[in-house]
């Protein structure tokens, strides 16, 4: 058995997921289209949705306009407009038109949710054209189908697309069960299903249904009646074809498709968009579209990838790396929201587009006296909020940077996800005394006696050096225009304080003190240094 997901209208519904605003609003001069108020009128872009369509709308391609109308919903219909009319036409048939233009952006995104819905019936998943697809349900033997294919509707529903679902024993005629679906149907005897459907519902060729009307052949039952071997003698193998096609027998291969590694959409706005509050009610709206996609494939967002269309033809992008990957949508929503409430752009919105990298949900098994951050969702919005308030390059995690320079370091994002697997081995590296780094470093005088500092002066140290290691010189940066220079001494004063003593040119300066150790070791210690080590 085969099934087909088709969503009728597809550019226009695609066009109108974000759109409800605009078709929901019930026109003051329905009348002027010659729509009957006191009727109930379904709208063929929004089939199988909850909410029935009162607005007429029509969509036009905004890049090409001598291409006239493209698809029109039931309500534009009945009131006379039709597909290739030019908007002044239509517009002169029915006032109250809303016309949308096509947005491909959208398309994709729509498509890309249509494969995942289709992919959660098999694996198996043709992309056969825009806005329908062809599953293989060889793996689904023994289903309820009418069921199966109710469900497909409804997912459809909760991504803001009208469905239909035709479930027959080879594809082209599960195409045309889903045409004729309401919205779901299935075929369970062919010949009976296609024996009344017209010539035309299997699209031949002009000339060749020219032909057959002038036979008399009108519709399936008509053309199977005929000797399938003097027809193609007469008519050629296209005949042939429409033939099988006809009896139901028609069979082909699917072209398989990949599921898709990203889940992404994108929403174009008809003006300018000055303030954030546009872009926050339309980054929920694509947070709950994505996080039922995700849900679908049972996947949760690890990273997050914002894109703001600008009007001057730039962007503006960020990436955000969810500390603990979910499908929570007040959760991603708060950390996009902490981003653009601080954001400054020097020109307008345009569209917005947002992508989500998908991620299996975190399951991990803590040591005995190992612990997690309590929530490392709330703890990256805290520190987005520090970002906005002092900078983003002023807020991260330490790193060391690659040179002898001392006290040598830059300041990153956080890498939410390796922390939990990054274990350091407290017998890696030599332990000695821990140095308290003084931030800015102390200006002192220094007195040197043959080459060794013997005295010194500062605001909080004072007296005679009792003992020095050193000196532990160190320069680097030649080969660039920040030349540096450094020599360090680990000192000892006759109070006991331990210290780090560094010189650049002839400035002395105390870059911190080591911790005290304990009183009986305090006579064999006299400073560490990591060239040196402990003595």
């Amino acid at each position: 058995m085969f099934a087909v997901v088709l969503v009728p209208n597809f550019r226009l519904q695609a066009a109108l997921r974000f759109r409800e605003e605009t078709w929901l609003r019930r026109p003051a001069a329905e009348s002027a289209c010659g729509a009957s108020p006191q009727r109930e009128l379904r709208c063929p872009a929004t089939e199988g949705s909850a909410t029935p369509c009162s607005q007429p709308i029509v969509l036009v391609d905004a890049n090409d306009p001598k291409s006239g109308i493209l698809e029109i919903n039931g309500t534009a219909a009945a009131a006379g407009v039709s597909v290739g009319q030019t908007s002044t036409q239509a517009l002169a048939r029915c006032p109250a038109l809303a016309i949308v233009p096509r947005s491909p952006a959208q398309e994709q995104s729509a498509q890309a949710a249509l494969l995942e819905i289709a992919g959660t019936l098999s694996p198996e998943v043709e992309a056969t054209a825009d806005g329908f697809c062809t599953v293989n349900l060889r793996s689904a033997r023994g289903h309820d189908w009418p069921a199966l294919g109710a469900r497909i509707v409804a997912g459809l529903a909760a991504l803001s697309l009208g469905g239909q679902v035709g479930i027959a024993s080879n594809p082209d005629l599960a195409f045309i069960a889903a045409r004729h679906a309401r919205p779901v149907l299935t075929v369970q005897t062919s010949h009976a299903f296609l024996a009344n459907l017209a010539l035309h519902e299997l699209n031949p060729s002009p000339d060749l249904l020219a032909v057959l009307g002038d036979w008399g052949i009108h519709n399936l039952a008509q053309l199977t009646s005929l000797p399938r071997g003097e027809l193609m003698d007469r008519l050629g193998p296209e005949a042939a074809r429409l033939w099988e096609r006809a009896g139901g027998k028609m069979e082909r291969p699917l072209l398989l498709v990949r599921a898709a590694e990203e889940f992404a959409e994108a929403f174009d706005f008809e003006r300018e968009v000055e303030t954030v509050e546009p872009l926050l009610f339309i980054v929920r709206r694509f947070l709950d579209q994505l996080a039922a996609r995700l849900g679908n494939v049972h996947r949760v967002a690890g990273r997050m990838a914002l894109t703001l269309m600008l009007a001057n033809g730039g962007t503006h992008a960020h990436t955000f790396t969810v500390p603990s990957p979910t499908a929570d949508v007040d959760v991603l929503f708060r950390i996009v929201h902490t981003h653009l409430d601080g954001l400054r752009l020097d020109h307008a919105a345009t569209g917005v587009r947002l992508l989500i990298t998908p991620a299996l949900a975190e399951r991990q098994q803590f040591q005995l006296f190992e612990s997690p951050l309590r929530d490392p969702n709330r703890f990256g919005e805290t520190l987005g909020r520090l970002a906005a308030l002092v900078g983003a390059e002023n807020v991260g995690t330490a790193e060391v940077l690659d040179t002898h320079r001392p006290d040598s370091f830059r300041l990153r994002a956080p890498r939410f996800h390796e922390m939990n697997t990054a274990n350091a081995d407290a017998d890696s590296f030599d332990v000695g005394l821990p140095l308290r780094r003084w931030r800015p470093p102390l200006v002192a005088e220094v007195r040197v006696v043959r080459q060794r500092p013997e005295f010194i002066v500062s605001e909080k140290v004072r007296g005679v050096i009792r003992d020095a290691l050193g000196p532990y010189r160190a320069s680097g940066g030649w080969w660039e225009s920040a030349l540096w220079a450094t020599e360090e001494w680990d000192i000892e004063t006759e109070a006991g304080g331990l210290y780090r003593l560094a010189r650049a040119g002839s400035e002395w300066r105390i870059e911190g003190s080591y911790d005290e150790p304990p009183a009986q070791e305090r006579r064999t210690v006299v400073a560490m240094h990591p060239e040196e080590g402990t003595r």
